[in-house]
């Protein structure tokens, strides 16, 4: 549209008009600002005049609301502001949240409920909102409702996973109705609550969950069960293990090339990258040794470990693998060592143990000054109770000093 601004007349009308919207627009614009800065003074006079400066702004009845619930503790002076910031501004679950707050100041319950589930109605995936109203309802002793809002918890909010299951599994002590009503349908979660069962001893209710965690059918790393896997082993109980470790082979395609037909030591090779957990190797590193995989020196394959020792006396050489075996059963025991320039009373060597009792089975020669690489090898019988056995290359005695490097490579344990 095209305007003719010659006549003075139409000048004068076309510049009111600007001046009138530059003057609208400093009102606002001024009046929020005083609104802002009054709502941003922690004090009753400043929170009243900013909510009669904006009257339509639901935040700032919620702050004078809030100033009355927290500060003043007039719980009637800050329902009245929450409801009015509410009919305003709805779906502001902190809004509700306080609001019940409020009504459980001044006693009243059954409008505190209602006021939560407003929250949840609003924000039904927050967790601090569901954290807040499973609390409610627990207390309330309406556990289902309590447990399904601690799931909504557990699903959204790693941090507070532990907690919520910590709390749900006080009130309940069920490990069937936490799975069914509580714990969301997912590994980590599954996984962390078998943390929780067995950090209180509770073998049998871990054993559920991981029966649960298994029939899902979802991946996770393996190295997330190796906690439960120590546990196990802590407890003796080998018959678990095995069945976690052959339940971790199903699930995880590449775990199987650790498995060499006939030879119960995984990876017996030294081919693979260490899991440092369940049934193949483990290390432990220490200052006076130095672990490390050598490509350069080895007796079949590709590589072995190598053991730099640095002079002081050590009893491992911190390399070690747990292997389940069969009670009365006989097994012949084999690895490849060699040395170079060990100065030592006591050489490293590589033994044989019941992993439970400490009986030993094998205990090789000790490897001093400079060899190339030779076998080592004894047969043995476990004794009655005997499930499990730890091989490792240890000192016996620990106490001399040692400096040198020691290799080793193609362990085997089988059947004799």
């Amino acid at each position: 549209m095209h305007l003719n601004l010659n006549s003075g007349l139409r000048k004068l009308i076309f510049a009111t008009a600007c001046l009138a919207a530059v003057g609208v627009y400093t009102f606002v614009v001024g009046r929020h600002y005083l609104a802002t800065r009054s709502g941003a003074k922690p004090d009753p006079a400043s929170l009243e005049r900013a909510v009669k400066l904006e009257p339509w702004n639901a935040e700032s009845r919620a702050q004078l609301g809030r100033y009355s619930l927290f500060v003043t503790q007039d719980a009637t002076g800050a329902v009245t502001n929450l409801e009015a910031a509410l009919a305003l501004n709805p779906h502001v679950a902190r809004y509700w949240l306080d609001l019940a707050a409020a009504y459980q100041v001044a006693g009243d319950t059954r409008q505190q409920r209602s006021a939560l589930e407003g929250a949840l109605h609003a924000e039904p995936t927050d967790p601090e909102v569901a954290w807040e109203a499973g609390n409610f309802y627990l207390v309330a002793n309406d556990l289902s409702r309590a447990l399904s809002l601690f799931r909504v918890v557990m699903a959204n909010d790693p941090d507070q996973l532990s907690s919520a299951l910590s709390l749900c599994w006080r009130a309940t002590g069920n490990v069937n109705k936490m799975l069914a009503e509580a714990v969301p349908s997912e590994p980590a979660a599954y996984l962390a609550f078998i943390g929780l069962l067995t950090s209180k001893g509770q073998t049998a209710p871990a054993e559920t969950v991981w029966a649960h965690l298994t029939g899902l059918g979802q991946p996770f790393p393996a190295a997330d069960a190796f906690p439960y896997f120590d546990y196990l082993i802590q407890k003796h109980d080998t018959a678990a293990a095995v069945q976690v470790w052959k339940e971790l082979l199903r699930g995880h395609v590449k775990l199987h090339p650790y498995i060499e037909r006939g030879n119960l030591i995984v990876d017996g090779g030294l081919e693979k990258d260490f899991l440092n957990g369940g049934f193949d190797w483990r290390y432990a590193v220490s200052d006076p040794v130095e672990l490390a995989v050598d490509t350069s020196e080895f007796h079949g394959g590709n590589q072995s470990v190598r053991m730099t020792f640095k002079g002081p006396g050590v009893a491992e050489g911190g390399l070690f693998e747990y292997v389940p075996v069969q009670p009365n059963t006989n097994y012949r025991f084999s690895a490849y060592t060699k040395a170079e320039e060990i100065e030592s009373a006591s050489g490293p060597r590589v033994s044989v143990a019941d992993a439970y009792t400490g009986h030993s089975y094998v205990l090789t020669y000790d490897s001093l000054g400079t060899t190339g690489w030779r076998q080592q090898s004894a047969d043995f019988r476990t004794n009655p109770e005997t499930t499990m056995l730890i091989v490792r290359v240890a000192r016996v005695p620990s106490d001399p000093l040692i400096k040198g490097k020691f290799w080793i490579d193609d362990v085997s344990l089988v059947l004799r």
